[in-house]
């Protein structure tokens, strides 16, 4: 009777035991682990890492590059469970921690990246953020050589627009409507015939968040020095009624001004009295249907810094010898003369952006410069490029 005790207490033992091993067997076992790919081409900082969660479900990823977490602004970076980023030479460790109800998983992998200095291509990459609304998204070029190397933006392998070295280096664009976009920027030079491009999935949300218009005017206090006013301009959302407009903000190079105005005017005035200098002045409004708030910004110069920073882009007519130039958009560019010279001479004028400069050329090399004055910089800027003009009939 007791070797049937003993023999019935070593089964019960091994029952539970199995019971237990197989418990810890099924939390480890392979279908729950977590692996990084990698995509990357030889030679560049750019890499694309993708986790593999499989048998995790509903489950936060948080990525971390050498240690620090990838939050803040560069998480518009992570699309679905796949991380682009642009990386300096050298080392790094780069870990992804899998988080659900049930388990937490981490896996790393070390990279050393080694860039080719002799590729002639430049190492093309953006980065991505939502914008004021949320259908508009801003896209930054981002990449070594940007002040000097003329690309295009596509979107589902359409053409949006040009940009030329020394422009602003980013895409500001409003899809419309919800879904799963491919956005692409892309470069082909004399130095780099084949061409270059790097391109990411940009999925865009439904929202039934409706936010106003918004836009502010600007102007000088009469009679004053660097002292400009501005007032906003607000579409979709009424002052006048309680709750429509929950907050108005003003920010001067992301400072947050407190009691921008005159109590009597009250938010919705900004007046402020400048050095000499170049400054970014943006409006928020915050609604019930907009609780993030809508962003609009401008940026100003003043003073010595008070001339526009130019820029044209140039278009040929078909394969012909005729150009056309249209002026960048710069502040005030629909309100002045834009005047256009040729190897130093002068060959006519333009108004506003919309009104191109059209010239026929003879095959050679010309430098075409564009000069503008407005009220605040009377002694005039001047921007150049250099035209290569090809004969069409060779």
């Amino acid at each position: 009777m007791r070797k049937l005790s003993v023999w019935y207490v070593v089964l019960i033992t091994c029952i539970l035991g199995f019971t237990s091993c197989e418990q810890t067997e099924d939390f480890d076992n392979n279908d729950s682990e977590v692996e990084i790919l990698v995509d990357h081409k030889e030679g560049s900082a750019v890499y694309r890492f993708e986790a593999k969660t499989n048998g995790v479900n509903d489950a936060e990823l948080i990525w971390s590059i050498d240690g620090n977490i990838i939050d803040g602004e560069n998480q518009n970076d992570i699309i679905n469970q796949i991380l682009d980023y642009l990386f300096e030479p050298g080392k790094h460790t780069i870990c992804v921690k899998v988080i659900s109800e049930d388990i937490t998983r981490e896996a790393c992998i070390d990279i050393e990246v080694t860039i080719d200095e002799n590729n002639p291509c430049p190492d093309l990459f953006f980065k991505s953020k939502q914008y004021e609304r949320p259908y508009t998204y801003k896209f930054y070029a981002d990449f070594r050589g940007v002040e000097n190397t003329p690309y295009q933006w596509l979107i589902n392998g359409e053409l949006v627009e040009d940009s030329a070295p020394n422009e602003d280096n980013y895409l500001i664009w409003d899809f419309k409507e919800s879904g799963t976009y491919e956005v692409c920027i892309m470069t082909e030079t004399s130095d780099c015939p084949e061409g270059a491009s790097y391109c990411k999935e940009i999925i865009v949300k439904e929202s039934d968040l409706v936010c106003p218009e918004v836009s502010f005017e600007k102007g000088m206090e009469p009679g004053s020095v660097n002292t400009y006013v501005f007032e906003a301009n607000i579409k979709g959302a009424k002052l006048s009624e309680v709750n429509e407009v929950t907050e108005i903000k003003w920010y001067i190079n992301d400072d947050l001004i407190e009691n921008p105005s005159d109590p009597q005017e009250g938010n919705r005035v900004l007046r402020y009295q400048f050095e000499d200098g170049v400054y970014t002045i943006c409006l928020k409004v915050i609604t019930p249907d907009c609780p993030e708030g809508v962003k609009y910004c401008k940026e100003i110069r003043v003073g010595e810094f008070a001339c526009p920073e130019l820029s044209f882009e140039i278009e040929q007519q078909g394969n012909s010898n005729g150009y056309k130039f249209f002026p960048g958009n710069f502040e005030g560019v629909q309100d002045v003369s834009s005047e256009w010279f040729v190897d130093g001479e002068y060959v006519g004028s333009s108004s506003g952006k919309e009104d191109p400069f059209a010239y026929d050329f003879e095959p050679g090399s010309y430098e075409v410069c564009l000069l503008v004055e407005t009220p605040q910089c009377p002694e005039g800027v001047k921007k150049c490029e250099m035209l290569e003009v090809i004969d069409p009939t060779n």
